[in-house]
């Protein structure tokens, strides 16, 4: 992607995740000149998906549920399907590594959940592509954003090839807000609002994924649903990640197999290599030689992803984002959003609330351009 921007723009958008994307497209389509600064070298946030043995496995975000009315119509318009996650057969409770694992039939009723066919990667690469060549530049550090006047914002930062600075008529900052109160200068911003920003946890900030994926889906074919729940890690809970086209008829294998987990983040002392050779001897603990050999292990610990968490770590552990109303308005006269998915009203932190947030970007932006006309 190119790494050098443009001095001048109708609209900066900072961050690359879904939200920024969805603004950077929509900016793009309704004629506006676009730049959207991503300061890592992806694009996707914590859309990431690890590609092995010709499936994806997600290492970040990756479901939605009932509730979340925004995705599906976010993939029906990008042509992409969904899949249900794979819950039936027998779940294996792992109560201690010394002692043999239980076999449990897992119940039939937990809520249903989905998954975007191809990884969320999918969608980032769906939203990727139709956003005009020029408009996204990774490897580019914001450091600062200012007023310009009294119509215009100025965001500076670094690049691979030096300071840059832009301006532009408006602003959408797509980054975790805690990361940006620790890592961007916004000057001036009501306190209320600093407040905000730097006590919003940041959603997977404290946790740990990990993916591993078999040349077959093996434990399906001996009747087990790929669910574990252990209470002595290192993954303290599996699910199935086999794409359906890794079945044949009857549920026999005609391709690789997946399996993707939560855990705690890693502890100071333990390498990864020896992460991972420990979450291969759970596996095997769990389903036997079969689990031996896999094909690729990968683990993502979001607590030391610089781009998600600062160096200063998530505010608190959380179990369900709170939305946070000084997040969710406009500043600066409209000139300046928050629109990462922590700043959802709906579902924040999820993929839905990334999905509202740049949605509410679209009707606040145009209810101000219809004000001012």
């Amino acid at each position: 992607m190119p790494r050098s921007p443009a001095t001048s723009a109708d609209v900066v958008v900072i961050g690359g995740g879904v939200a920024g994307l969805l603004v950077a497209h929509r900016c793009a389509a309704t004629g506006d000149s676009v730049l959207l600064l991503e300061a890592g070298e992806r694009v996707g946030g914590r859309c990431l998906s690890l590609d092995a043995g010709g499936i994806r496995v997600d290492l970040g975000a990756a479901w939605h549920w009932a509730e979340h009315t925004r995705v599906p119509r976010v993939l029906d318009r990008f042509s992409l399907a969904r899949i249900r996650q794979y819950e039936p057969g027998v779940a294996v409770f792992e109560s201690g590594r010394n002692r043999p694992v239980e076999h449990v039939d897992w119940p039939s009723t937990p809520p249903p959940s989905w998954r975007i066919e191809g990884g969320t990667q999918a969608l980032i690469d769906a939203v990727a592509d139709v956003i005009p060549d020029g408009t996204v530049h990774c490897g580019m550090r914001v450091d600062r954003i200012r007023q310009a006047g009294p119509d215009g914002i100025r965001v500076e930062g670094t690049g691979s090839e030096g300071p840059f600075s832009v301006e532009a008529a408006r602003c959408a900052c797509a980054v975790p807000p805690r990361l940006v109160a620790h890592t961007i200068d916004i000057r001036p911003l009501p306190s209320g609002v600093k407040d905000a920003l730097r006590h919003t946890p940041t959603w997977m900030s404290h946790s740990l994924k990990a993916g591993v994926v078999y040349d077959r889906p093996f434990w399906r074919e001996d009747g087990w649903s790929g669910r574990v729940r252990s209470l002595v890690g290192p993954i303290h809970d599996w699910h199935d990640a086999t794409p359906p086209a890794s079945l044949a008829s009857g549920g026999r294998s005609r391709g690789a197999g997946g399996l993707f987990g939560f855990g705690p983040p890693l502890q100071q002392g333990v390498s990864m290599d020896d992460f991972r050779k420990r979450i291969v001897e759970q596996l095997v603990h769990c389903y036997g030689p079969a689990a031996r050999d896999p094909v690729a292990v990968r683990v993502q610990d979001w607590s030391r992803a610089p781009r998600t968490t600062p160096s200063a770590g998530s505010a608190c552990r959380v179990d369900e984002p709170t939305a946070v109303p000084a997040l969710s308005r406009e500043y600066w006269n409209g000139r300046l959003h928050f629109v990462a998915a922590e700043t959802a009203c709906d579902h924040p932190g999820f993929l839905d609330g990334a999905i509202e947030a740049a949605q509410r970007w679209e009707e606040q932006t145009s209810a101000t351009a219809s004000a001012a006309a």
